[in-house]
């Protein structure tokens, strides 16, 4: 009996996502009565699993390469057609979507800015394309960034600094466990549908790095920069629609670090001064945390193409020597 209750908690627990009956038929009435853009991503079967996500082992590291023909494509409000039989009509679809026919795809929406999905296959129908919504309508579970790793980083902000009046003092750095720290970032790490654009920024930002006479070095945390920007999956996976997250760290060393994030939640501005306190925890003595303070300079603040998303490259100003090698120590 124990072991039933617990299969069907553990049940209800996986269900947990899903809309119930109620649930559905309101979010069905609203898209029937409203122009809801939707967003469509081809949906890789399990058994593509294999060809979609292949990962193998090179010098220690795992490379993660991507099955084409995943890209999230954008529909708006007035091309969609909602019928009372729960059938969405996709009237004159434009190329981007005519791909997906025959396919399996995840639709994404927001209702009340709730993030919800389903799945369903694109079928052609004589006025164009037919998407069936079916029985299960579930809520986007977004990735939350974690607030610590092997540190801590809080980003401080001066009096002087012109964003003090739309946001606190202090905000606590999120981590992406897709971007480790103190690893240097390889070009493998891009995946592979993503390659060819992030290689057109990365020409692009060199080019402008160059001309402007600012000091690139190993450019290593470049690689970084265009990885997040060419990344079309990182906007569709938000919860909530227009929530304010705080911008990620994705790449640190002794000389710099970069701030990712939404346009809307990149609280920095280029060329202005603000700092920023690391900690790392000790386990080991009377002393918990190594604390390392910097000021920094934001030297470059980069876009993707969509004005969508941003990296802002910030060189530190003001930092110890001492925390210097501490920090190039804590890449070797």
């Amino acid at each position: 009996m124990q072991n039933q209750e617990s299969k069907n908690q553990s049940g209800a627990q996986k269900n947990s996502s899903q809309l119930t009956g109620i649930e559905r038929q309101l979010v069905l009435q609203y898209l029937m009565d409203a122009n809801v853009p939707v967003t469509l991503t081809e949906e890789i079967e399990l058994g593509q699993e294999k060809a979609a996500e292949n990962e193998k082992s090179e010098n220690g590291h795992r490379i993660r390469t991507v099955a084409s023909g995943v890209f999230p494509v954008a529909l708006p409000g007035e091309q969609i057609t909602v019928l009372d039989q729960g059938i969405i009509l996709l009237k004159n679809p434009p190329e981007s979507v005519k791909v997906f026919d025959g396919k399996k795809v995840r639709v994404q929406f927001y209702f009340n800015r709730l993030g919800l999905y389903f799945i369903t296959t694109v079928k052609t129908v004589k006025s164009g394309l037919a998407l069936v919504i079916p029985s299960v309508i579930s809520k986007i579970q977004e990735k939350e960034t974690k607030k610590t790793e092997n540190f801590s980083a809080v980003l401080c902000f001066n009096s002087n600094s012109s964003s003090e009046k739309n946001i606190s003092s202090s905000v606590n750095c999120g981590f992406s466990p897709e971007y480790p720290l103190f690893v240097n970032p390889k070009w493998s790490d891009v995946e592979e549908p993503n390659q060819q654009e992030a290689k057109k920024y990365l020409e692009k930002f060199v080019m402008l790095l160059r001309s402007d006479g600012k000091s690139i070095g190993n450019g290593l945390f470049l690689i970084s920069v265009v990885r997040f920007l060419s990344d079309k999956n990182f906007s569709q996976n938000q919860s909530i629609e227009g929530r304010k997250n705080p911008p990620q760290i994705i790449y640190i060393d002794h000389e710099r670090l970069v701030l990712a994030a939404k346009k809307e939640n990149i609280i920095v501005n280029k060329d202005e001064e603000y700092s920023v306190v690391l900690g790392f925890p000790i386990s080991k003595g009377p002393i918990k945390e190594r604390t390392v303070y910097a000021v920094f300079t934001v030297e470059n603040i980069f876009e993707d193409d969509l004005n969508q998303k941003c990296c802002a490259v910030c060189r530190y100003k003001n930092i110890k020597e001492e925390d210097v090698r501490y920090l190039e120590d804590k890449k070797n």
